[in-house]
């Protein structure tokens, strides 16, 4: 009980400092966990999942300015320990070249007033393009954190519901069944 209430207490005063750390004028939006501030002007004209590109994705705008932020949740490909390696990133035709933005390492481009920063925390890869405020306060109230192979060495809750499900026990004992019925020597 008491181990509980600590812990709430920890997730209240976590959320509570990011939005203390939001800029003046702006507020904060979550998105798995990261604090993205964006100016209280702006209004969220979208969001939600990106079948194609399997991205979460929010947007917000005011006139032709904007803020759009992308997640790719367990990237495959990079995390945050492989990002760090680069010096450059090419996200589409646009070369991104590595920096360091309140305090987040990640690779940074301005062209025709749009400014795209790609970085990584953990094994998720985030993805924003920005007209209008700066980058640096809408990332202000993020903590960018390294990658730690968990998902290697244990497996997660998705993989847990898989793994005590009757589709894996069924397929396990079938494989031990299909064995003995062609004389396989295990």
């Amino acid at each position: 009980m008491i181990l509980t209430i600590i812990l709430s207490a920890i997730a209240v005063l976590d959320s509570v400092s990011a939005e203390d750390n939001a800029p003046k004028g702006y507020e904060t939006y979550y998105m798995r966990g990261y604090g993205f501030n964006v100016p209280s002007s702006y209004k969220l004209v979208d969001e939600g999942w990106d079948e194609v590109n399997h991205l979460n994705y929010m947007n917000f705008q005011k006139g032709t300015n904007y803020v759009n932020v992308s997640l790719e949740r367990h990237s495959s490909s990079f995390n945050k320990n492989v990002m760090d390696g680069f010096s450059s990133f090419k996200l589409n035709d646009e070369n991104l070249y590595k920096t360091s933005i309140s305090g987040i390492t990640g690779f940074y481009n301005e062209r025709n007033k749009i400014k795209t920063f790609v970085f990584a925390s953990e094994d998720d890869m985030i993805y924003l393009h920005v007209k209008g405020p700066k980058v640096s306060k809408v990332v202000s109230s993020i903590k960018q954190r390294e990658y730690k192979a968990y998902h290697s060495s244990e497996y997660d809750f998705d993989d847990d519901s898989y793994y005590e499900s009757d589709v894996y026990d069924d397929s396990f004992d079938d494989s031990f069944d299909d064995a003995s019925y062609y004389s396989y020597g295990w």
